[in-house]
């Protein structure tokens, strides 16, 4: 039997969101030098660059300055990751709750651009010609929403702490960095010429196709929770 790609990406993404959560309550941080690492998160970081030097090993067209330029910030956003972990409160919360709105944004983007997608944006067609103005309707509405009741209801002490205006900014941050960083990568993707960078997740591409959006919403929310 041949799954369509919708049904690929629900299966991945339900075992990808169970891996997580076990691996976060039930698998104990490295600690090397003072310093913390969960083996997933270690994982995410060898296949990431694994995933970069492939693409210079065996694309041609990923051999020019804007690919390592890509790189070497997204190995910065990456970095913010092992931040959170070893110098945030909580950080499985905060690390959780951005994974989940993220996802909640590309979710309700593809399903509302797949079902209600008429209008697209034509000033992205050469970027990512399937985005429509639908699918960004449904993400904001839908990441926004489940964003403010989550953050109220497993981080009550944000709110306690900040007023009002601040978390709608910092949630529409949140939607904004994780939309132009699925854009950002779409460019890099198709300058390189390559639909994945790997097929290391079933239906879904590579840990890098999977962290285009959440790497610099991490870089958000690991100075937000930090500052504050």
């Amino acid at each position: 039997m041949v799954l369509n790609n919708r049904t690929k990406r629900i299966i991945t993404s339900t075992i990808g969101i169970l891996i997580i959560y076990l691996g976060f309550k039930y698998l104990p941080s490295l600690r090397i030098n003072n310093f913390n690492f969960h083996p997933l998160i270690l994982l995410s970081f060898f296949v990431f660059f694994m995933e970069i030097f492939l693409q210079l090993k065996t694309n041609k067209f990923s051999r020019n300055y804007k690919y390592f330029l890509f790189s070497i910030i997204y190995t910065i956003f990456f970095i913010h990751v092992l931040l959170i972990e070893n110098l945030i409160e909580n950080w499985e919360i905060v690390f959780l709750f951005n994974l989940s709105v993220v996802f909640i944004v590309d979710s309700f983007g593809y399903i509302f651009g797949q079902f209600f997608g008429n209008n697209k944006i034509k000033i992205l067609e050469n970027i990512s010609p399937n985005k429509t103005v639908e699918g960004y309707i449904g993400s904001v509405i839908f990441g926004f929403t489940f964003g403010f009741f989550i953050l109220l209801f497993i981080y009550d002490k944000f709110f306690l702490e900040t007023n009002y205006i601040f978390i709608i900014l910092f949630i529409l941050g949140l939607i904004t960095t994780s939309i132009f960083g699925d854009l950002f990568v779409s460019k890099i993707k198709r300058m390189i010429k390559v639909d994945d960078f790997s097929n290391f997740f079933y239906g879904h591409g590579g840990i890098l196709d999977r962290l285009d959006s959440i790497l610099p919403s991490f870089v958000l929310s690991f100075w937000i929770f930090f500052l504050i």
